[in-house]
């Protein structure tokens, strides 16, 4: 009996300490996570960040420093309590510190478009052009690099020297095709002539080979001769890979070997057509025919920044004439992938970098913000 007394006794003061509690005014939590010492304003900011809070919508105060979500939350806070009467009252919606507020009211002093455009004239990041990647150091020692175009039946080469100054073109030094001749060599034949060719290659600090097409699982993989030819071209790569990573200083754990990533010279000189390759004589002709290439050069403005042109000796654009035209085509790509290697990276030219990269925007005038 005095158990069931004491049972109704407590209920009944839960009860009443549950409607004396829902009774209370529902008081409105501050954010405390933080100090709310916000940074001096005067009454004059202090009047225009107000009036920007309280009578700006969500689509405008996103013109200023401030995420949709926050927006969102600031906005259903006004329409339960009515506008802000001063700036501390930020603090009681959820999601706004000292940090966050003091950074949106600054962004509220300035104009919609200056504070959009200081968002986004953040950089554009690049991926990165080579594999492995080349730090700072290394990059500022190469005075020269090879870029090695290799096919199934032949090798290219392109050797170009860099300019001491920026005022000066690189210059061509070596430009030479070797064919293998055959499709089908046993892998000791293939790795005999692997090594001659690489004996051919000159010297340099660096040297650039395109990276290979990774191979990929197909229902239909092709004939046997296609298969025999995209394994003989594995084989070529990898052997003359490693002949070339042979030169290197042993006691140096930096490689001088990168490949550059496919299709990114036929995107930087516009040789691209969907995922086809187009002719790139015409642009190798018309670098040719620039006034550092020709006999008797004519006068020009030494401030003219020609580091990253290039300059073809006579005895080297004679033999380029004389050639095959598809022998002409594979010594254009074992060049275009050099330049491209020598502007992209070693230069790094911000035309030519924001030429392949599809991260880069041009950045909204004034009047397209509006």
């Amino acid at each position: 009996m005095l158990s069931l007394n004491v049972k109704s006794a407590l209920r009944a003061l839960t009860s009443t300490c549950v409607r004396q509690l829902s009774n209370q005014p529902t008081e409105i939590v501050k954010n405390t996570e933080e100090p709310v010492e916000l940074p001096p304003f005067t009454e004059e900011q202090r009047t225009k960040i107000l009036d920007a809070i309280n009578k700006h919508s969500v689509e405008q105060l996103l013109s200023y420093d401030i995420t949709k979500s926050r927006a969102n939350k600031l906005q259903n806070w006004k329409a339960r309590n009515g506008p802000m009467s001063q700036l501390n009252d930020i603090f009681y919606v959820e999601g706004f510190g000292l940090k966050v507020a003091t950074k949106f009211f600054q962004s509220l002093l300035l104009e919609p478009h200056a504070s959009r455009a200081s968002k986004s004239a953040k950089p554009s990041r690049t991926a990165p052009f080579i594999t492995p990647t080349m730090d700072e150091h290394q990059r500022q020692q190469i005075t020269s690099s090879v870029g090695v175009r290799i096919g199934v039946t032949s090798v290219s080469w392109a050797r170009l020297e860099l300019p001491e100054s920026k005022y000066s073109p690189c210059v061509l030094s070596h430009w030479q095709h070797h064919e293998i001749n055959d499709k089908k060599l046993h892998l000791s034949e293939l790795a005999r002539r692997c090594i001659y060719v690489t004996h051919q290659i000159p010297e340099a600090d660096c040297y650039i080979l395109e990276n290979p097409q990774m191979a990929q699982a197909s229902s239909n993989p092709g004939s046997i001769d296609q298969q025999n030819v995209n394994i003989q071209k594995a084989q070529v790569t990898a052997m003359m890979s490693y002949a070339l990573m042979a030169r290197a200083n042993p006691n140096d754990a930096k490689s001088n070997l990168f490949y550059l990533r496919r299709f990114l010279t036929a995107r930087l000189f516009n040789h691209l057509v969907g995922t086809e390759r187009v002719s790139s004589e015409d642009t190798i002709l018309n670098m040719m025919r620039t006034h550092y290439n020709m006999e008797e050069q004519p006068e020009h403005d030494e401030k003219l920044y020609l580091c990253s042109q290039v300059q073809f000796p006579a005895n080297l654009r004679a033999m380029y004439s004389k050639v095959e035209r598809y022998q002409r085509e594979l010594l254009s790509q074992a060049f275009l992938l050099n330049l491209a290697f020598v502007r992209l990276v070693l230069l790094q030219d911000a035309s030519s970098i924001s030429t392949v990269s599809r991260s880069s925007k041009k950045l909204p005038t004034d009047q397209e913000l509006d």
